[in-house]
């Protein structure tokens, strides 16, 4: 075989390897781009939600902190401690660097319906007559499963007991104590913590339903906003229950975070 013809197969041979791998990436990015990321939670959410409270998107689709400070101060008058991340990763029992960073992304949400104040603790009636729910989107739902596990882990160390209830292809854990993060499972790309499993059981019922969040007007314009400030918004339904539940979310971030005993 000619040297010249010899040469030129090799050429043409890297060349098919080259555009081979390239559309491999392409398929790949693509998959991560737009079925990883999967519905919003207003694409799953009711439509009587009373507040939804999230951070702006960005264009790095992971959680900056700055962004993080302006939201906490701007929706909830609330500083962000020094020492947050600790209190946080505690609770959690993971390391927030490498059981974390890994997988979520930037649009988080905490989000309450059927909420009915009747104590002047409005934290406490939170949990006992209301419905809060934390959403945390996944980049990477294969390190979103090994952040629950190790999460559910510690929760069992710490003497918790789990129940589980399937729904389809998503498996919710139940804990046995109350409090916000007493049910949580991973459902269509997010992590999403709530004190009523029920919450998480309408969830997993997918969107494309009737009477969701994303179809109310007014939650509409609100997404137009969120879309073009900097650091965080909320949506609420009008209602003076509302600013109750305001309130209330306020009270249980700064106990998460430290701001409050």
């Amino acid at each position: 075989m000619p040297r010249e013809r010899g040469l030129g197969y090799a050429f043409a041979g890297g060349l098919a390897i080259t555009l081979f791998a390239a559309l491999v990436g392409a398929i790949f990015i693509y998959w991560f781009t737009t079925v990883q990321r999967g519905p919003t939670p207003a694409e799953l959410l009711p439509a009587d939600v009373q507040l939804y409270a999230s951070l702006a998107p960005t264009l790095s689709d992971v959680p900056e902190q700055p962004r993080i400070e302006r939201a906490l101060n701007e929706i909830f008058g609330l500083p962000l401690p020094a020492d947050a991340a600790t209190n946080v990763a505690s609770l959690l029992g993971v390391k927030l660097d490498s059981d974390v960073i890994t997988w979520i992304g930037s649009n988080i949400a905490v989000v309450v319906r059927d909420f009915t104040p009747v104590t002047s603790d409005v934290a406490a009636d939170l949990i006992t007559n209301g419905e809060v729910m934390v959403f945390l989107a996944s980049r990477n739902d294969p390190q979103a499963r090994m952040f629950l596990e190790k999460h559910l882990a510690v929760r069992r160390n710490r003497g918790e007991t789990f129940t589980e209830q399937r729904v389809g292809e998503t498996t919710i854990f139940v804990s046995d104590t109350t409090g916000p993060l007493r049910a949580v499972s991973l459902i269509e790309h997010h992590i999403v913590f709530s004190n009523r499993p029920e919450a998480l059981i309408d969830l997993a019922g997918g969107p494309d339903r009737p009477d969701r969040l994303a179809g109310v007007t007014a939650f509409q314009d609100f997404q137009e906003t969120i879309a073009t400030v900097q650091s965080g918004a909320i949506y609420t339904d009008g209602s003076p229950t509302a600013e109750a539940a305001r309130a209330a979310v306020r009270v249980w971030l700064a106990r998460l975070l430290g701001s409050l005993p």
